[in-house]
């Protein structure tokens, strides 16, 4: 991307273009900067359940490969966003046909499960026992389904974890999180095949549960063998983004690209854009050789919040907000957004700050996880999010004032076309850069 290109995308989100009600749009719907990414689920997978999310302002359709085994699920979800009335309708037809509020040409973005460590069968093949405070735990890659059920009260028990170098990964000290971080063990003694760890506090555990290991540098593909099952599948399905899990560094980048132009069955296919997922320490160190390979960024709060300090997780998201804003690249602000709205109505106080404040650091995006996969409320929660997103963008129109002092070349022209739109109050501003 130009530098000029880049400059007039990053002042133009900034200013807004002009304020909402002074705007002639396009079409006859409302238009938001910032976009809605939905994760379809059990609550929305139905033909009703997503036009009522594409009805309340879904941009984005989000398929979460994590657990996907049978492809007929992932496209039949994809068949029925296709098929979803909205702007792509409106521009065949009348505004009628569209039969949506919102200009949403839909885009849909293959999340892929990634280079996890999880547990494994739990002892006994039980579903899930309680790991006491306390208790001593020893992590390993042999399968323990042979052993006894842990008793109630156990001083010790063995947990399988999938991950073989993890006697490599570790010492003496480290911390080993189970289960996005809900229990704490702290390593002790390592051996040749296994980890011995104490519980630092109790809770229950069952198998295939996430194991995080906070600062430590992983031996890991870059795409495991599901994972280029998954992206294949998304190359002849025609996904217009895939997301790829934890990233550590530009070069996981490049291997996905080159995988997926090998996808290709002809040369007129179209190649998924990558978006780049920030989970864990390394992809946060590597950031700027990361952001340079990608088309876009997500900041994933979950698995990031528990692989570094979650006091540091806010700082994390803004650096990555603003790099992504200077290149002109988007990004994706995720998880926990209104989680609460999966049982409630209505969102914390706190999660309408954390949506608002999003739109204000300079976010492209923000996405619905389980409240528009599992929840209670999943349209009222699309609903919800676009109210936030357009109070916080009202707001940022009043309140922005540039900076005219010591613009460079490429920013000042482009401040001069969004002066030019506002006064001429043009629909809208055609850049072209080569």
């Amino acid at each position: 991307m130009s530098p000029t290109r880049a400059a007039a995308r990053l002042f133009a989100r900034r200013a807004r273009l002009a304020p909402r009600h002074a705007r002639r749009q396009l079409s006859a719907f409302p238009l938001s900067m910032t976009k809605v990414v939905c994760t379809l689920g059990p609550a929305t997978e139905t033909a009703e359940g997503v036009q009522a999310l594409c009805d309340e302002g879904l941009s984005c359709a989000r398929l979460n490969f994590s657990h996907v085994g049978d492809y007929s699920e992932p496209a039949a979800k994809l068949a029925l966003v296709r098929a979803a009335k909205g702007e792509h309708a409106r521009l065949e037809g009348s505004k009628d046909a569209a039969g949506s509020r919102f200009p949403n040409l839909r885009a849909v973005l293959l999340d892929t499960k990634g280079p996890e460590v999880r547990t494994g069968t739990l002892p006994g093949g039980v579903e899930s026992f309680t790991i006491g405070d306390g208790m001593e735990v020893v992590c390993t890659f042999d399968d323990v389904s042979g052993d006894a059920a842990p008793a109630d009260g156990a001083a010790r028990v063995r947990l399988h974890v999938d991950y073989e170098s993890l006697p490599q990964t570790v010492s003496p000290g480290s911390q080993i999180l189970l289960d996005d971080g809900l229990i704490s063990l702290r390593v002790t003694d390592v051996g040749t095949t296994s980890v011995t760890a104490i519980a630092e506090n109790a809770g229950p555990i069952k198998a295939r549960k996430g194991v995080n290991l906070p600062g430590s540098i992983l031996d890991l593909p870059a795409l495991t063998s599901k994972d280029k099952e998954d992206l294949a599948w998304a190359v002849q399905s025609g996904a217009d983004y895939v997301a790829l899990s934890f990233v550590r560094s530009a070069g996981n980048v490049r291997s996905c690209r080159a995988f997926l132009e090998r996808c290709r069955a002809t040369a007129d296919d179209r190649v998924p854009l990558i978006i780049s997922k920030i989970e864990n320490q390394e992809g946060v160190d590597n950031f700027e050789e990361i952001l340079a390979a990608s088309d876009g960024i997500m900041v994933a709060r979950g698995d990031l919040g528990v692989e570094i300090d979650y006091a540091k997780v806010f700082a994390a998201q803004r650096d990555m907000v603003n790099a992504c804003n200077r290149t002109g690249k988007p990004v994706i602000v995720a998880t926990q957004m209104l989680d609460s709205m999966m049982r409630q109505p209505r969102p914390t106080r706190a999660e309408v700050t954390d949506v608002a404040a999003a739109v204000l650091d300079g976010a492209d995006a923000v996405m619905l996880s389980g409240e528009s996969a599992n929840g209670d409320y999943p349209d009222l929660a699309v609903a919800t999010q676009r109210d936030i997103l357009e109070a916080a963008e009202r707001w940022d129109d009043e309140l922005f004032e540039p900076d005219l002092e010591d613009l460079d070349p490429a920013l000042a022209l482009a401040r001069a076309a969004v002066e030019c739109q506002r006064v001429a109050d043009a629909d809208a501003i055609v850049v072209v850069d080569r």
